[in-house]
């Protein structure tokens, strides 16, 4: 029984390591929902112009190989910049369609965040905001708040604490059995 019990708790390290990676993730995810930034900071953002040409709804569905699949919505603007190429711009989905129908065939002025696949920002038709740095902003806040409420719920606190007592308690047991074990070699031999 104490050869089974010894094997046993040679994994608590496992436990151990889960605990402080949902305790961690908890944390983090945390942090982030009540961080000063949200979304890549302004210096960061890249002004471009250009003529709307068309518009699209995409949704992406990404299957996991075990579990369940995440799906994804946003808007992607088709612009047509000076140099006569187009680029895609995508736009997030909390803007809403009815901000973006009236931009087709128009000029705009936005900031894009080129290195997450060019997320706009800020849209400017004419000298006036349609779309606001601070709405989305605010977008992205709010998505930050949503996955920290998830990361952080009780669930998943209890589950990471729950893990990393198991973890704790089985490599202090371990230790036990093996003092003992050794002591009871020393006493026969």
């Amino acid at each position: 029984m104490r050869d089974w019990l010894y094997q046993v708790t040679g994994k608590a390290w496992i436990a151990l390591l889960i605990g402080i990676g949902i305790l961690g993730w908890a944390a983090y995810a945390q942090f982030k929902a009540s961080s000063d930034t949200h979304g890549t900071a302004v210096e960061d953002l890249v002004a471009k112009s250009g003529t709307i040409v068309s518009g699209s709804e995409i949704t992406e569905t990404t299957k996991r190989r075990r579990g369940g699949s995440t799906t994804r919505h946003y808007f992607v603007l088709d612009a047509k910049v000076a140099d006569g190429s187009t680029e895609k711009w995508r736009v997030d989905y909390a803007v809403g369609r009815q901000k973006l129908e009236p931009l087709i065939d128009e000029a705009v002025e936005v900031r894009v965040d080129p290195s997450d696949h060019n997320l706009v920002y800020e849209v400017k038709l004419k000298g006036q905001p349609v779309v606001s740095l601070a709405d989305v902003q605010k977008i992205m806040e709010n998505k930050d708040k949503a996955a920290a409420s998830s990361a952080t719920d009780k669930g998943t606190l209890i589950v990471g604490a729950v893990a990393l007592l198991l973890g704790i308690g089985g490599l202090v047991l371990r230790r036990k059995l093996r003092e003992g074990a050794v002591a009871e070699e020393a006493a026969t031999a």
